[in-house]
C-alpha cells in the first residue's frame, strides 16, 4: 500500500461526520472497513463498506481506487447493481488530502440524492450489461428517424455490417441499423444517415418491437431476464418472433444471433433501442393453452445476452463539440484538395458539416502523403475519390460530390466563360461558401470576376509555413496579392523540387500546415458565427513560440 494503517486512521479521525469504524482489514492488496456517515439532515446514520485498492490515491483506468458500498441505497441516482456509489473526484497525490476528498464527495451525494431527494436533469442511458455472443461481441448503431412508433408496434430491422474488428480480448461486429419496417403497414421508417450509409449494400435483417416505457428496475438498471418482458411484450408479436424463427431456422447461421431491437422512450422523450441477442437453437419461449384451447406464448425465466448500441444520432454524435450551425448547415466547395484542401475538408467534417462538394482535377502519388490527409493503402488514386472515402468514414451524417474534371482550367478560358457564363454562376452560386484552396492565382484572379452569391474563402499558405492568408471576398484577388508581393517574407527560392519535369511546392510539414489551418478554421468559425467574415492574416514569430491574427 501507499499509506500505513497509521496514516488512515489519523486521516479518517479528522472526518467530523463519520464514525464507528469496524471490521479493519489492512492487506497489501487492499483495505476494507465499514464506516458510518452521519450529519445534519439525515433522519439515520448510513453505513458504507469501504474498500480502498493498492493504486491509491491513483485512479486506475479512469476510475476511483476507493469504493463505498451500500445495497440498501440502489434506488438512488448513481448507486451501480452491487450497491457501490459512482462518483468521479479531483486529482490528488496527497493521501490524506484525498481520502478526505473522497469522503466529502460521498458527503455530497448524500446530500444531494437522498437528503434533498433531488433528481439530475440530464438523461442517464440504462445500465446495461453487454457479454459476448458465441464468444464474438455485436454493436448496433441507430440514429433519428422522422416517424414516430407507437406503442406494441412490431416489425424488421434493416441492418448494414460497417465492419468487424478486434475488441478486447476478443472480435466484434458492428453493425448501422437503415431502416424500421412495420410490419402491419409495411411502411419503411429510414434512418437520417447519408446515402452513403443508406445504401442498401447485402443488407442484413433484424426484428424490432417497440414497448414505449423503459424495461428497467429502479429506473437505471435494465431487465436481465427474458420473463420480465412478459407484461410489456403482446402475444402478436412474441407469435410473429416464434414463427420468424421457425421461418429461418434451416438456412440460418446458427452461430450469428437474431437481433432483436427493443425500443422505448428516454426521459427527455427520444427513443432508444436495446438489442438483445437470440440464439437461434435455445428457445426463449414456453407455452401453454388457455380455457379455450388457445396457446398461450410465454418468456421463460431465461437470461438475456445484450448487445452493445449507441445512439449516434447527429446531436449525440457531435455533441461534444462542432462548427455554429451557419457553417455546419451550409454548402460548402472546396477547391483544391491538396495539402491545405484535404485537411479543410477533414476539419469541417470533423466539425459537423454536412454538405460538401470537392472540385479537383489532380492525382494524389505516394509522396503527397506526408503532408496531407490521404493514406498510403490508395497509393495512387483520384484526390476527390479518395478524400470521399475517407470523409464517409468520417462522419455518418455528411453528403459529398466529388468531381475531377477540369472545370477550374476551362475557367481561364474567355470562350468557356463567355458561352457558359450564367450556367459558372448559377452553379457556383448554389453554394454558401466556397473554400479555394488551389493555391492557383489565376484562378483566384478569375473567381474574384464572377459575381456570385456564395462567399469565398481563399486560404494561402508561404513557403515554409511562416503565414497563413486568408482572403474574403469580395476583392479576394487584391488583398492575397498584396500580402505576398509587399508584406509578408516568402521565399521563392527555398521550393521542393522533386526529379523530373514538374513545378517545384513550397516547403512546410503535415503539423505547421494542419496548425495554421485548425487556427484559421477557429477563426472562420467565430467570424461567421458572429456574421462578420473578414480577411485576416496568421503570422508566427521568429522564435515559433506564438501565432498573430491581424484581422483587415
Amino acid at each position: 500500500m501507499r499509506f500505513s494503517e497509521e496514516e488512515l486512521l489519523d486521516a479518517i479521525s479528522s472526518i467530523s461526520y463519520v464514525s464507528n469504524l469496524q471490521n479493519l482489514n489492512f492487506d497489501k492488496d487492499f483495505v476494507s472497513f465499514s464506516i458510518a456517515f452521519n450529519f445534519e439532515g439525515l433522519n439515520e446514520e448510513i453505513t458504507f463498506e469501504v474498500t480502498i485498492h493498492s493504486q491509491y490515491p491513483f485512479k486506475f483506468s479512469g476510475s476511483e481506487t476507493i469504493i463505498f458500498k451500500n445495497i440498501n441505497l440502489i434506488k438512488y441516482s448513481h448507486v451501480m447493481s452491487d450497491g457501490s456509489v459512482c462518483f468521479h473526484n479531483q486529482h490528488c497525490v496527497d493521501f490524506r488530502q484525498k481520502l478526505i476528498q473522497d469522503f466529502d464527495a460521498i458527503k455530497s451525494w448524500v446530500t444531494k440524492y437522498i437528503v434533498k431527494e433531488e433528481k439530475d436533469s440530464h438523461y442517464e442511458h440504462l445500465i446495461v450489461n453487454n457479454g459476448p455472443f458465441e464468444g464474438s461481441h455485436y454493436s448496433y448503431q441507430f440514429t433519428d428517424v422522422k416517424e414516430s412508433f407507437k406503442k406494441g408496434e412490431f416489425g424488421t430491422v434493416s441492418l448494414k455490417l460497417l465492419i468487424e474488428s478486434p475488441y478486447c480480448q476478443s472480435r466484434i461486429s458492428n453493425y448501422l441499423v437503415q431502416s424500421f419496417i412495420d410490419h402491419s403497414s409495411f411502411k419503411v421508417k429510414n434512418c437520417n444517415w447519408n446515402s452513403h450509409y443508406m445504401s442498401a449494400n447485402q443488407s442484413e435483417q433484424g426484428l424490432y418491437v417497440f414497448i414505449e416505457d423503459a424495461p428497467a428496475v429502479n429506473q437505471r438498471f435494465s431487465f436481465d431476464n427474458w420473463k420480465s418482458f412478459e407484461s410489456l411484450i403482446s402475444q402478436d408479436f412474441l407469435q410473429y418472433l416464434s414463427r420468424y424463427v421457425i421461418s429461418v431456422r434451416s438456412t440460418y447461421n446458427p452461430k450469428l444471433p437474431i437481433s432483436l431491437f427493443i425500443g422505448f422512450h428516454t426521459k427527455d422523450k427520444n427513443i432508444h433501442w436495446q438489442v438483445a441477442l437470440i440464439n437461434i437453437d435455445e428457445s426463449i419461449f414456453e407455452g401453454s393453452t388457455d380455457i379455450n384451447g388457445r396457446y398461450i406464448y410465454k418468456l421463460r425465466n431465461k437470461s438475456i445476452t445484450w448487445a452493445i448500441t449507441n445512439n449516434s444520432s447527429y446531436s449525440y454524435f457531435f455533441g461534444r463539440g462542432s462548427f455554429n450551425e451557419r457553417l455546419t448547415n451550409s454548402k460548402i466547395l472546396i477547391i483544391g484538395v491538396g495539402a491545405v484542401g484535404s485537411n479543410v475538408a477533414k476539419n469541417l467534417t470533423r466539425c459537423g458539416c454536412r454538405d460538401i462538394s470537392l472540385v479537383d482535377y489532380d492525382i494524389k502519388k505516394p509522396e503527397n502523403i506526408c503532408r496531407s490527409e490521404y493514406e498510403f493503402i490508395y497509393a495512387y488514386a483520384n484526390k476527390v475519390d479518395e478524400l470521399r472515402t475517407l470523409l464517409y468514414n468520417i462522419s455518418p451524417f455528411i453528403n459529398i460530390k466529388a468531381g475531377n474534371s477540369l472545370f477550374t482550367e476551362y475557367l481561364k478560358s474567355e470562350s468557356y466563360t463567355e458561352v457558359f457564363a450564367d450556367n459558372i454562376r448559377a452553379e457556383l452560386s448554389d453554394y454558401d461558401y466556397i473554400f479555394d484552396c488551389s493555391t492557383d492565382d489565376d484562378l483566384m484572379h478569375i473567381l474574384d470576376k464572377i459575381d456570385v452569391t456564395a462567399t469565398i474563402i481563399n486560404l494561402s499558405i508561404t513557403n515554409h509555413a511562416q503565414s497563413l492568408v486568408c482572403g474574403v471576398s469580395p476583392h479576394t484577388y487584391k488583398f492575397v496579392r498584396h500580402q505576398f508581393d509587399n508584406i509578408l517574407e516568402n521565399d521563392v527560392e527555398d521550393l521542393y523540387n522533386p526529379l523530373g519535369c514538374w513545378s517545384p511546392t513550397f516547403k512546410a510539414s503535415y503539423n505547421d500546415i494542419s496548425t495554421l489551418i485548425n487556427f484559421a478554421l477557429k477563426h472562420i468559425n467565430i467570424m461567421v458565427s458572429n456574421k462578420q467574415l473578414n480577411s485576416f492574416v496568421i503570422n508566427q514569430d521568429n522564435n515559433y513560440e506564438s501565432l498573430k491574427v491581424s484581422k483587415f
